[in-house]
C-alpha cells in the first residue's frame, strides 16, 4: 500500500540525507578537514564546472518536462511554481535583484583558488563526470516527478549542510576570502526553498505505488550518479597518489 505523500516525500529526504556522497564520501570530508592538496581542490572544482556552469539548462528543463503538447491547468501551476527556481540560477540580477546567475558566482569561486576563466572552461572532464551530468540532465527531461526527485529532492535537500561545509573549509584551510564565496552562501539561503518547494509541487503527484517507486528511483539515480562522480574524481586525484 503506497504512503501517505507526507510520509513518502519526508522518507526520501531522510534517505537523502543519509547516503548523499556529498555529505559522506571521503573527497569530501577531506576538503572540509583541509586535507586535500590545494592543486587536487582546484582539480575537484573544476571538474564540478561540468554541472555548475550549466545549472540554468538544468532548472530549465524542470519546466519543459511539465505537461504535454496540450497542458492542463495543473501543468500550468506546476509550471509557475518552478519559474523561481529558473530565475534563482540565472540570475535575479535580470529582473532587478541583486544576485547574479549561480554559474557565474562558481566562476568567481574558482577565480579565487587561481583558476583562470579559460582553464575553467577548457576542463577536461573526467569519464565519472559526464556520466553524472548526463544522467541528472536525463532526470530532469523525463517527468516532473522525475526531475523533482532526481534534482531537488535528492541533492538541493541536503546541500545548504554541504556548501557550509564547503565555504568553511575554503576560508579556513584554504585561504579563500569570504567575498569570494558568494556561490557557496547563496546557496545556503535558497536550497531549503527550493526543497520545500519540490515537496509541495511533488505530494500530489506520488499517491500510488507506482508513482512512489518512480520517485524513489529517480532519488537514487541521482545520488548514485554523484557518487560515481566523487568516485571519479577520489581515484584520479586522491587514490593514484596515494599509489
Amino acid at each position: 500500500m503506497a504512503e501517505t505523500p507526507a510520509a513518502f516525500t519526508e522518507s526520501l529526504l531522510r534517505e537523502a540525507r543519509e547516503t548523499h556522497p556529498w555529505l559522506h564520501h571521503p573527497l569530501f570530508h577531506m576538503i572540509w578537514d583541509g586535507k586535500l592538496g590545494r592543486p587536487q581542490l582546484q582539480n575537484v572544482i573544476r571538474q564540478q564546472g561540468a554541472f555548475f556552469l550549466d545549472t540554468v539548462r538544468h532548472a530549465a528543463w524542470k519546466i519543459i518536462s511539465v505537461g504535454a503538447y496540450t497542458p492542463t491547468f495543473e501543468d500550468l501551476e506546476r509550471q509557475r511554481a518552478l519559474i523561481p527556481l529558473v530565475v534563482e540560477e540565472g540570475g535575479e540580477d535580470t529582473i532587478g535583484g541583486k544576485t547574479t546567475a549561480h554559474s557565474f558566482l562558481f566562476i568567481k569561486l574558482a577565480a579565487a583558488l587561481g583558476i583562470s576563466r579559460d582553464e575553467l572552461f577548457a576542463t577536461e572532464y573526467l569519464p565519472t563526470t559526464i556520466i553524472e551530468k548526463n544522467e541528472l540532465f536525463l532526470l530532469q527531461r523525463s517527468s516532473t516527478i522525475e526531475a523533482l526527485c532526481g534534482g531537488n529532492i535528492a541533492t538541493e535537500s541536503l546541500n545548504a549542510i554541504h556548501v557550509q561545509k564547503m565555504a568553511n573549509a575554503l576560508e579556513k584551510h584554504y585561504g579563500v576570502p569570504r567575498e569570494a564565496l558568494d556561490f557557496y552562501h547563496v546557496h545556503m539561503e535558497v536550497e531549503a526553498d527550493h526543497a520545500d518547494r519540490a515537496v509541495r509541487i511533488l505530494a500530489p503527484l506520488v499517491t500510488t505505488d507506482a508513482d512512489q517507486a518512480r520517485a524513489r528511483l529517480a532519488m537514487r539515480r541521482a545520488i548514485t550518479a554523484r557518487r560515481i562522480c566523487a568516485d571519479g574524481m577520489y581515484e584520479a586525484l586522491v587514490g593514484r597518489s596515494a599509489r
